[in-house]
Parts: structure tokens; C-alpha cells; sequence
């Protein structure tokens, strides 16, 4: 086993952060503007070339920003995934690839020729703000008759489903404009008080807490950080095992070596945290005089994102 800590299994990337969208919910990364307009192509094709010699890699997904913007590099990374026996190799869209026809059945062709057997189409009151449904209409089509093994619809929710609301119901008439097309369905995603929908979306969360309780593992698409099954390559290149929790930065450093390097008992900060959770990365952070914010946290993730930003722009 290359690390103990990193049982990976699946391999992500971050094609790029721009986006066709503007979608109120947003996770939005702070700062896109500071990244490259995507990932360089060579670059992911090289990674997972490397990992599939180390792990037994079952998906790579490839997602963004919108990644059917640069469909050339996201079509690259998903033909070595193909190439190399990867049997999942997904991709998550907003749809919208082009005002014209001609244009969205090449880029559904493309995308089935480079491998892509999973296509989801975040599709929802959100993204249909700005997002027409009739262009994602034609793309789904495309993608279908493009014989995409699943293309998948992808709403997300406040609050689940079954809650309520202006924007669950919107959800809902959008879903049932596209029920006549053979695609499946899937539960979806809830809103969550990042990015965005902090400031648009505020009426619908819960209160915040001084320090909100619970463990890494018991997030959705988290992992315990002594035991990462999935990591993200984000457009410049760096490696996060976690929400912007990098690990290095593989356009600079072998890929291999910095999973090799990788030991989370050895940085202070992710010790803490695996040693006794939110509380004693708060108490890490008293030792440098740095208190959580006063106003509380919505999630254990929030408070841990804050917590270590603050960290690190003191230790810089």
C-alpha cells in the first residue's frame, strides 16, 4: 500500500471554476479569479496514469464551474480513465454547452467517444434561474441518443424534498417538464449554507452554534482524514483531501509523492482534529490567541474551514 491513510478509490477533478451560470446557491470557491481557466489536460491525463499503477481506482469524476466549457480536457481525462479500466467515469453539468444544435449533439458525441458513462445534470429552480430548460432539454436528448449508458437529473433541495417552498416547487415543475425523457431521476442534493446561499438562502438554515457537533466521516462526500478514499485536483494543479484541505500541489510535485508524504498525525492542525475533533481544533487555535467567531457556525465544516483559514494567514 502506497499510504495507510489514503485508501483511494476514487479520483475527482476540478476541470475549471468558470461557469455559464449564476446560480443563487452557489458553493462558489472565493478567489476563482486567481485560478487558471482550467486544469491542464496533460496534467490530469498524467494522474491518472500514476494512480491507477498505486490504487484501485473505480471513478473518476469530472465537474466544476461548468467542465462541458473546456469539453476537449474534460473528454481527455475521461479517455485515460477508459483507457486505464476505470469502470466509472462521470461527469456533472449545468446542460448548457451551446446555443446551437449542431454544437450540443457534437459535444454529447464527444463526451460518449472519450468514455463518459455517467452524465448528471444538476437541474433544478437554481440552475433554471439562468439556465434555459430547453437548451438543457436538447443536451439531455443529445446525451441519450449519444448512447450514454446513465444520464442522470441532479436536483438540489432545501431542506429535502419534501420541504415546502417557492424553490422546491419550481424544482418539482421543472422535473415534471422533463419526465417524458428516459433518464433517471435521482434524489439529489440539499442545500448547504456555503458559498451563496450564506447570503441568499439564510431564511432557511438552521441557527448557527458556538461549536456545532459531530465528525468528518458523517459529512456527505467526507472521509475521515486518516482513512481518504476520494481526492480532488483542482484547475492549478493543488490536491485537496477535503474542503480546500490541500496537500500539495501536483503542477508542481509528483502526484505519487505527495500521497506518499501524506500523514494527517503529522500536521498539527488535522491532528487535532482526528485526535478530538472540532473542540480540539478550537483549543489548537486558543493557543495562538484565535477564537471562533462569535457569531457561531452553521456546521462542523464551517467552523473547521474558518478555523484553519485563520491559522494559516497567521502562520504565514
Amino acid at each position: 500500500m502506497l499510504n495507510k491513510y489514503l485508501p483511494l478509490n476514487r479520483l475527482e477533478f476540478a476541470v475549471t471554476y468558470q461557469c455559464n451560470g449564476k446560480c443563487i446557491h452557489c458553493y462558489t470557491v472565493q478567489g476563482k479569479h486567481k485560478y487558471p481557466l482550467s486544469i491542464d489536460g496533460m496534467l490530469g491525463e498524467e494522474i491518472v496514469e500514476s494512480l491507477t499503477g498505486y490504487f484501485n481506482i473505480e471513478s473518476v469524476m469530472t465537474f466544476g464551474g461548468e467542465p462541458l466549457l473546456l469539453p476537449q480536457i474534460t473528454a481527455k481525462i475521461h479517455r485515460k480513465a477508459k483507457d486505464k479500466g476505470i469502470p466509472s467515469r462521470e461527469v456533472i453539468t449545468n446542460g448548457y454547452w451551446s446555443n446551437h444544435s449542431v454544437d450540443i449533439v457534437e459535444i454529447a458525441n464527444l463526451l460518449y467517444e472519450s468514455g463518459v458513462n455517467e452524465l448528471i445534470f444538476s437541474v433544478d429552480s437554481f440552475h433554471q434561474q439562468f439556465i434555459p430548460v430547453d437548451i438543457v432539454r436538447k443536451s439531455i436528448i443529445a446525451s441519450v441518443e449519444a448512447k450514454i449508458d446513465k444520464v442522470i437529473l441532479n436536483p438540489c433541495w432545501i431542506n429535502g424534498n419534501t420541504n415546502e417552498n417557492e424553490y422546491n416547487n419550481k424544482t418539482k415543475s421543472i422535473l415534471a417538464s422533463l419526465s417524458d425523457l428516459p433518464v433517471i431521476v435521482s434524489e439529489g442534493n440539499i442545500v448547504e449554507p456555503v458559498g451563496l446561499a450564506r447570503n441568499n438562502l439564510t431564511e432557511f438554515f438552521p441557527p448557527k452554534k458556538p461549536i456545532p457537533g459531530g465528525r468528518c466521516e458523517e459529512v456527505p462526500y467526507s472521509d475521515r482524514l486518516d482513512s481518504i478514499s476520494s481526492i480532488c485536483i483542482e484547475p492549478d494543479g493543488k490536491v485537496a483531501v477535503c474542503n480546500d484541505l490541500h496537500i500539495g500541489n501536483a503542477g508542481e510535485d509528483n502526484i505519487i509523492e505527495i500521497l506518499k508524504s501524506y500523514d494527517p498525525y503529522k500536521n498539527p492542525v488535522t491532528n487535532a482534529i482526528l485526535l478530538g475533533g472540532l473542540k480540539e481544533l478550537v483549543n489548537y487555535a486558543r493557543t495562538y490567541d484565535i477564537e471562533p467567531d462569535i457569531g457561531g457556525y452553521y456546521s462542523i465544516c464551517d467552523l473547521c474551514t474558518d478555523i484553519r483559514h485563520k491559522i494559516a494567514e497567521l502562520l504565514k
